[in-house]
């Protein structure tokens, strides 16, 4: 690329950040006081993503570049996946694939991918995309709908239906989550850990929280409804800091205050050590792979090595829909496509995704995995000896399978709204603030037409709430 087109498209990301840096700025831009009624609001629009001529927009003519969070699974198994594929399964003319881990934070990866796509850029061809974002990626034009083969049927509900956007399919599915409750079996004396930091899996568990606790914070086809006024003695009671239900036994235990600063990987750190500051911890809010994160440390394991924890679902709807999909940038070259289409046909095949599920520990999408799983008949990672990685037995995983297929069955979605990052700002926001004493019950509740407004994609003028 010659030094005018780099600095074409340098300043074109610049301002595609910018763009999106301007529209979170508001959500974050508190002040003190009571909050005032909303006078008329804005219309909050995309910023238009540009028809950037093929030769200007950037990427690599050599290469399929997959744009990714970091791979969390036990080994890499993933990194191994897409080797092996570049070595030995992709056809020969197809370019290489190549898996660029952007960032850890879905927070963080979201508003990069969408900087680039708003910027025109051909930079990533294929999106892992969290399902949370799908909507928004799609009304907004950053991704293009995928034909899935006559075989869709053979993905879970759930997680198909997360990657349906206004009757057409732009996600395939590829990993699925729903959250777990772990208890430890050793030491049943300690609190419950959520992940209440103020990130999107802040966002999940206090809807979890409210929802799982009786009360209601969305509804409709779409979860694009707000109903915290549907019953809100039972959504405040389930909100309050206080106590949690435990799905294993029915009993309460309290949940702790520390959960305020706890995201997945610090609550799993603080879970092995049994106690968090001076706190004993004996229960935790997870996703599946925090399963093998465990199961893989010896810590964690008896003398007879059997595991000193357990796993369970929750037992009625409330839980957060969660995982990724695959998705097809709408900037990639049409040279690239059908290698595209035949990665995504691989990495949602039986044999990866049982691959990924046993030696990794990410939740399969198919329906015929579960099932073999359940039944103990699916294949154990083949890096069960000769490695330090102490992986999950087939009774372990059996037991994996059952749990975590019964809650994606129970999970809710989060809203099909090309603006939920603007609703799960304000709605964190306010719940951390019940949480953290400085929001009432009277503030809380008149955030509805915030959120409302969120929703609809229209900024308020005034305060934000909360």
């Amino acid at each position: 690329m010659t030094a005018p087109l780099r600095k074409h498209g340098l300043l074109a990301l610049v301002c595609g950040a910018a763009l999106m840096l301007l529209l979170l700025l508001w959500q974050s831009s508190g002040a003190d006081g009571p909050p005032q009624p909303a006078p008329p609001s804005a219309a909050l629009s995309p910023p238009p993503v540009p028809s950037t001529p093929q030769e200007e927009c950037g990427g690599h003519d050599g290469e399929l570049v997959v744009a990714t969070g970091d791979d969390v699974s036990t080994g890499s198994v993933r990194r191994e996946i897409f080797d092996e594929w570049n070595n030995k399964d992709k056809p020969a003319g197809d370019p290489p694939a190549k898996l660029l881990e952007i960032s850890g934070s879905t927070d963080v990866r979201r508003a990069q991918m969408a900087a680039l796509a708003q910027a025109g850029s051909c930079e990533y061809d294929v999106l892992v995309l969290d399902v949370a974002w799908v909507t928004e990626f799609a009304r907004h034009g950053y991704i293009q709908p995928i034909e899935l083969s006559d075989e869709g049927d053979r993905f879970l509900t759930g997680p198909l239906e997360a990657g349906q956007i206004d009757g057409e399919q732009y996600g395939v599915p590829f990993a699925a989550d729903a959250p777990l409750e772990y208890r430890r079996l050793d030491r049943q004396s300690g609190g419950y850990l959520l992940q209440l930091d103020d990130n999107e899996m802040g966002t999940i568990n206090f809807l979890e929280m409210i929802e799982l606790g009786g009360g209601k914070v969305l509804d409709g086809d779409d979860r694009t409804t707000v109903a915290l006024d549907d019953d809100r003695d039972d959504t405040w009671e389930a909100l309050k800091p206080s106590k949690h239900v435990l799905s294993s036994t029915d009993e309460s235990v309290a949940v702790l205050r520390e959960s305020l600063q706890m995201d997945e990987d610090r609550s799993v750190v603080a879970f092995k050590e049994g106690r968090i500051g001076e706190q004993p911890v004996s229960y935790m809010r997870n996703w599946p792979i925090a399963f093998h994160q465990l199961a893989s440390d010896p810590r964690m394991r008896g003398s007879d090595l059997r595991l000193l924890f357990d796993v369970r679902a929750p037992t009625a709807e409330g839980g957060v829909l969660g995982g990724s999909v695959l998705a097809v940038s709408q900037h990639i070259k049409p040279d690239k496509l059908r290698a595209a289409q035949r990665l995504i046909d691989r990495l949602t095949s039986q044999e990866v995704q049982a691959r990924l599920f046993a030696c990794g520990g990410y939740s399969p999408v198919l329906t015929e995995v579960y099932e073999k799983y359940e039944a103990g008949r699916g294949p154990a990672c083949a890096r069960q000896t000769g490695t330090d990685i102490t992986s999950a037995s087939l009774p372990e995983l059996a037991t994996l399978a059952s749990e975590t297929r019964k809650s994606i069955g129970l999970a809710h979605p989060r809203p099909k709204s090309p603006y939920y990052a603007q609703f799960s700002e304000i709605f964190r926001r306010c719940a951390r603030g019940v949480w953290e004493n400085r929001v009432t019950e009277e503030a809380f509740f008149s955030s509805v037409g915030a959120l409302e407004a969120a929703l609809n994609g229209r900024v308020p003028d005034d305060r934000p709430p909360c």
